[in-house]
């Protein structure tokens, strides 16, 4: 297939339903020349906070990626990564430990991708987009407070499913933020209306 940044033509939502069609080649004489543009499902997020205080002795936390692997994580003394228990003192080091046991090969493994502020703040965005990334998160830590990319409490939110076109303004979000710098020209001028 030819390079579709030349031949993408997006319509107003009248005229197509506010999908992006993509034509033939220029000069390609293939009938039929639309083809479907996939658009994956974005990933869904939570954000973990620590306060300053230090969370309780045995305390977890239960974080479910998108495919439904659900891992436990639980506050000790002192961290021991591949046991999945993490220090509980202090909102830094304790948020810290935490990154260190999800991203173990024991704990989700780079299902779940986690940034760490270094100040007591996890985000947490699952690896692969989709409606199953929509997830509880349940725990009994306390000075810890868990919100969705909505600001829902105790989940993860923003998932969405993926799907053959453009259909929702999700969708295009999605698009958008992954093809910005391919979809420059919208108005190919070869592509009839």
């Amino acid at each position: 297939m030819a390079d579709v940044t030349v031949n993408a033509h997006t319509s107003n939502t009248v005229e197509r339903n506010g999908s992006v069609v993509v034509g033939a080649p220029r000069g390609d004489n293939r009938i039929g020349g639309n083809y479907v543009l996939g658009v994956e499902g974005r990933q869904a997020t939570a954000t973990v906070t620590f306060s300053a205080a230090a969370v309780t002795l045995n305390q977890t936390i239960v974080i479910i990626d998108t495919a439904g692997t659900s891992k436990t994580y639980t506050a000790k003394n002192s961290s021991t990564v591949a046991s999945l228990q993490f220090i509980k003192t202090g909102a830094a080091a304790a948020a810290t430990a935490l990154k260190a046991c999800i991203d173990h090969a024991n704990g989700h493994n780079g299902t779940i991708v986690v940034d760490d502020d270094l100040a007591g703040k996890l985000t947490l965005t699952q690896a692969v987009g989709g409606l199953g990334g929509n997830s509880t998160v349940t725990t009994n830590l306390t000075s810890v407070t868990v919100a969705g990319r909505d600001g829902t409490a105790d989940e993860f939110t923003g998932g969405t499913s993926g799907g053959m076109g453009v259909n929702n303004a999700d969708d295009v979000a999605v698009m958008d933020s992954r093809w910005d710098a391919r979809f420059d020209d919208l108005n190919y001028a070869g592509l009839a209306e």
